[in-house]
């Protein structure tokens, strides 16, 4: 296997880190998966802070440091789509930019989680407001994330090459990944039902999906690398 490959390779499995370190952050330590119900009184927000408060500063370190470890796994979706587009890659560039505004904000996310649960004598209203905007820097960003699954099923089904690079139905994927996040948008319109926060459309169905297509594209890409499709490049 070749330097460039072995890097690849790095950079692949580094998603997979990041991944496993988000939900590890969100869930079973900070106890945040599913997010808090968005119609909880300020009271009861903050009474949950206080009482998880070495959970949530943990987990909020894990999901600000996953969103680092991201970006080399990002960077080699960006390689494996700058060769099939070429010299001339206007829809990779796109994807570059799109995925850094994009995931920024799982960082910030960890930071104001950290904010919301640094001080315990805070008033319940500043709590309470710390915590939404965590959950909507969270859960919302549902338009970059459609963009950037776009941008990489077309790449992807743009491949005319007798051997694709990265296979056809994984730029299928991309596109109904993309369709599939987009609930995620309006949460901020309500409080309950399945387009809250915590809802089925709004989170568990993006959850769901993003899982799936984080773990598809892993194989995927593991794939390409093993049979060297970028060739040396």
């Amino acid at each position: 296997m070749t330097t460039k490959s072995m890097t690849m390779k790095l950079c692949t499995y580094m998603g997979a880190i990041a991944g496993t370190m988000m939900f590890v952050g969100i869930w079973p330590v900070a106890h945040m998966f599913p997010p808090l119900d968005p119609s909880m009184p300020a009271a009861e927000v903050a009474a949950y802070y206080r009482s998880h408060q070495i959970g949530i500063l943990a987990g909020a370190i894990l999901i600000a440091s996953s969103s680092v470890l991201f970006f080399p796994f990002l960077a080699a979706i960006a390689t494996f789509m700058k060769k099939i587009e070429g010299p001339v890659s206007p829809l990779t560039w796109a994807f570059v930019m799109v995925v850094a505004f994009g995931f920024v904000t799982l960082f910030f996310a960890g930071l104001i989680f950290t904010a919301a649960a640094y001080r315990l004598d805070r008033p319940d209203a500043v709590v309470s407001t710390l915590s939404d905007i965590a959950f909507l820097l969270f859960v919302m960003p549902a338009v970059p994330a459609f963009v950037q699954n776009l941008l990489t099923g077309f790449v992807i089904l743009g491949d005319r090459r007798a051997q694709p690079i990265l296979p056809r139905w994984l730029g299928y994927m991309n596109l109904w990944t993309g369709v599939l996040l987009l609930p995620g948008l309006a949460i901020g319109l309500f409080k309950t039902g399945p387009f809250a926060w915590n809802g089925a459309l709004a989170f568990w169905l993006p959850a769901v999906v993003f899982g799936i297509w984080f773990n598809l594209m892993i194989v995927a890409m593991l794939g390409a690398i093993k049979r060297d499709a970028l060739g040396g490049e």
